[in-house]
């Protein structure tokens, strides 16, 4: 029964069970998609799972939802619509079959943290979704765990596992969690006002998706770029990419100017000259009383001295190269 068009179930949504436990020593719940009532009629009664029927579980768990993280790429299943006012609502649009990006993932652990910080007074839960609440959400739940609570990847996944009542399917998944290190990351700490958590009236445009800044310490798995040296700075440090072509033009650059500059200071010269462009020659032109002039500099000339005037043979040459202005 899986319907056609906007009712269509989702492939295979039938397969899991609707909603987990909540995970030991975690705000996180995770569940799978519930859906709307257009989708009752491709349903037996007893495979249906809306919002309300989520609500309705939780509380038999004794359980109360503070936040729900929709991680699946359509708005089709369900609205915010539909749940409590009192129920904040997250949309994180976040691929299939593929490793959520790093702006997805501090997206995620944004809004974790802002919820965290704002209910440190009750025990509200998180709860987690994507299209069968497994891959999607199990990587999302795992990569928080191990990245900001310092949890060893294995344990994060079997945590999450034995709480889910099923395991991640995708390998892709859970060979990226297991790279990751074991390091606990409170990097994210102050994230300022945030504009992912609001009432349910209050959800983000899906097609323009309000996104956080990604900077990429907020993570130790992104560190920060190495400032780069000069290559002066280089030379004591060791780092042998200083002997490429472009350290080598740079250090025969630093020591022409420091040679023109001990040439100066050898011969005594009181004023500095430099080129000017505006005449017909590049010809020495005395700068300002008293201006200093790093650049190229031609050395004071003598009271006597005569700028080379052209001759009258080159003259006439230039002038018979100069072509005729047509009408």
């Amino acid at each position: 029964m899986a319907g056609r068009g906007d009712a269509r179930v989702p492939d295979r949504w039938t397969d899991y069970v609707p909603l987990g436990r909540r995970l030991p020593g975690t705000r996180f719940i995770a569940f799978k998609v519930p859906l709307r009532k257009s989708f009752n009629q491709n349903l037996h009664p007893q495979e249906r799972f809306s919002p309300r029927d989520l609500i309705k579980k939780i509380k038999e768990q004794k359980e109360e939802l503070g936040l729900i993280i929709d991680l699946t790429y359509t708005t089709r299943y369900y609205g915010p619509e539909e749940l409590p006012a009192t129920l904040h609502y997250s949309k994180i649009l976040t691929m299939g079959h593929e490793i959520p990006n790093n702006q997805t993932i501090y997206q995620f652990k944004c809004v974790v943290k802002n919820f965290l910080r704002d209910n440190k007074d009750n025990d509200k839960l998180i709860g987690v979704h994507c299209t069968h609440g497994l891959n999607r959400t199990g990587y999302l739940v795992c990569r928080y765990l191990i990245d900001v609570d310092g949890m060893e990847p294995n344990a994060a996944i079997e945590l999450f596992n034995r709480a889910r009542g099923h395991p991640i399917e995708r390998m892709n998944y859970i060979e990226d969690l297991r790279k990751r290190s074991v390091k606990k990351n409170c990097s994210v700490k102050r994230l300022g006002s945030d504009p992912f958590k609001g009432r349910v009236g209050t959800t983000p445009n899906t097609k323009r998706q309000l996104v956080a800044e990604h900077h990429l310490h907020h993570s130790e798995q992104f560190p920060l770029a190495m400032p780069r040296l000069l290559p002066s700075q280089q030379r004591w440090q060791g780092n042998g990419e200083c002997r490429n072509s472009d350290y080598a033009k740079n250090s025969r650059r630093d020591k022409a100017r420091v040679r023109r500059q001990e040439l100066v200071r050898e011969h005594g010269v009181a004023k500095k000259r430099r080129p000017c462009s505006l005449g017909s020659r590049n010809c020495p032109v005395s700068s300002p009383y008293g201006e200093q002039y790093d650049g190229l500099c031609f050395p004071a000339q003598g009271p006597g001295f005569r700028l080379p005037q052209e001759t009258h043979t080159a003259k006439k040459r230039r002038r018979r190269r100069r072509k005729p202005v047509t009408a």
